[in-house]
């Protein structure tokens, strides 16, 4: 069996990265691993790593933002397993490790991020 890991993160463009694989596991027959991973922010000074106002319910928001993606595209998903999910990491780093062995990574362009043009 294939696997297709899928990077969500709560936006319009993880949502339609999932979209994508699931037609892509449709047609190849795959399954699918929705991972959403969430870390503490934090910045660096100089000597020290100083986290920002951690939220004591992040884990608990990450897993609601899955379950919403999951929910929003279950008609479409009929018939392609889909395994959700959850760790605390960073995320490029946790998606990274999680597309070892598998057929395909696939990722959104990200909410926080975006490209000049």
């Amino acid at each position: 069996m294939t696997r297709i890991v899928v990077g969500i993160d709560g936006s319009e463009s993880a949502l339609a990265a999932l979209r994508w694989a699931i037609g892509e596991a449709r047609l190849r027959g795959a399954t699918i691993d929705a991972i959403d991973a969430w870390n503490y922010p934090y910045v660096v000074v100089p000597g020290a790593t100083v986290p920002l106002h951690p939220r004591a319910d992040q884990a608990v928001d990450v897993e609601e933002e899955l379950d919403t993606a999951l929910a929003a595209v279950a008609s479409e998903a009929d018939g392609v397993t889909i395994n959700p999910v959850v760790t605390e990491g960073v995320p490029a780093a946790v998606l990274c490790e999680a597309a070892e062995g598998a057929d395909m990574l696939v990722i959104g362009r990200g909410r926080h991020h975006a490209l000049p043009l």
